[in-house]
């Protein structure tokens, strides 16, 4: 069992997700998180998103094996209510999740009527069930349900802000004021952890070392520490963690060795470390069906045109490095057009399958005499081995 869970909403037998230090107490945080790519800068007293997670299979409630913490919002207005994101999804033979769909018919969900958010919006909520495991066998008609309860920062538990500062990770000013309150009342370090000071002597965790996440899977830890005038680091300590000890630990060896060049002494000097599993590859894709309707050149991955780049693999699940797959059935007109587009199976998200849409409505081929029906390609999304430098999307 892994700490996280309990931060999800779950209701599991657990330690703590999250933990001060022995013997201390946090100030309250008096700023709203915001994730990178928002296109706006929320005010401080801007209400935060805390999400809670209720999971069903059958309509019989379940707890899953491992889990990871979600990331935190913030609303733009103090009205402002984040719809729920409500998946389907099943388990297979080993525990994994699979067909992960947003659910669009209300009333098929078991808590009665609720607004369900496009697919859009919900490929975080959709990457972070791909990389949760469950016990018992193979499971069917699977629903996880996530809810965004507003609060305002003052009402936010030191859980709920060390989870934003670690998960939700912003950048710049927000940051900036995130990290002092979190150094505390007399922190002077600042937002980049080092007050200014230049480094004589940088040392970073080993992010393999010890047991890491599952595939898919991700850990965060936050530090706490002060400086001396010679550059030295004291104090440090674990402000708060998802539970991974062995990036706990290898956090604070970091931090100790790491030496500034002199100056005035710092104080609440705080940083965040993340990292995630090995990567997660899809399901094997299923045999090809024969088509008694179907009138597709073999040559026809090779005809068309597509518009591959690496930016368009899906974020939530590159980020995760979760792979995956999606079955396209489509026309090609004479012309050099597709039409008819159908995605036959997308895994283990249906995020792959509305790209790999898409995709194909975008391609193009040079004009034929004959055009072809009922084709069928597969897309698969791949990422890059360690050496790797980019991730590929391929039709073989």
């Amino acid at each position: 069992m892994r700490a996280p869970l309990i931060a999800l909403g779950l209701t599991l037998t657990t330690s703590p997700a999250l933990a001060a230090a022995p013997g201390q107490t946090l100030e309250p945080l008096q700023v709203s998180p915001v994730r990178d790519g928002r296109l706006f800068s929320p005010e401080s007293s801007s209400p935060l998103l805390v999400p809670t997670t209720e999971i069903a299979c059958g309509g019989q409630p379940i707890q899953p094996l491992y889990a990871d913490d979600l990331a935190l919002g913030v609303a733009r207005s103090a009205g402002y209510e984040k719809p729920a994101v409500v998946l389907a999804f099943s388990v297979d033979e080993q525990g994994r999740t699979r067909d992960i769909r947003p659910v669009r018919d209300a009333a098929s969900t078991p808590s009665g009527p609720i607004v369900i958010s496009p697919l859009s919006p919900s490929q975080e909520e959709q990457a972070a069930l791909a990389a949760w495991r469950f016990e018992g066998g193979p499971r069917a008609d699977c629903r996880a349900t996530v809810r965004y309860s507003v609060k305002s920062v003052e009402a936010a538990t030191t859980d709920d802000l060390l989870r934003y500062f670690a998960v939700t990770r912003t950048r710049g000013a927000l940051r900036e004021m995130v990290a002092r309150r979190l150094g505390g009342p007399d922190a002077n370090c600042g937002g980049d952890g080092r007050g200014g000071r230049a480094a004589r002597t940088v040392s970073v965790p080993d992010f393999m070392i010890g047991r890491r996440p599952p595939p898919g899977g991700r850990s965060w830890t936050v530090v706490r520490w002060n400086v001396d005038a010679e550059g030295r680091t004291t104090a440090v300590q674990t402000l708060g963690s998802s539970g991974d000890a062995d990036l706990d630990r290898e956090a604070r060896r970091a931090i100790s060795e790491t030496v500034l060049r002199p100056g005035a002494p710092l104080t609440g000097c705080v940083f965040n470390f993340n990292r995630v599993g090995e990567t997660l590859t899809p399901p094997a894709l299923p045999p090809r069906e024969e088509d008694p309707q179907q009138s597709c050149p073999a040559d026809i991955s090779d005809r068309l045109r597509l518009n591959i780049a690496p930016a368009r693999f899906p974020p939530a699940f590159a980020t995760r490095r979760i792979e995956g797959w999606a079955l396209v059935r489509f026309d090609l007109a004479t012309w050099g057009q597709t039409g008819a587009i159908e995605v036959i199976d997308a895994q283990p998200s249906a995020v792959f399958g509305e790209d790999a849409s898409q995709l194909i409505a975008t391609a193009r081929a040079e004009p034929a005499l004959t055009g072809a029906v009922r084709c069928v390609l597969p897309i698969r999304y791949r990422l890059p081995d360690a050496g790797g430098t980019a991730a590929e999307i391929a039709t073989d």
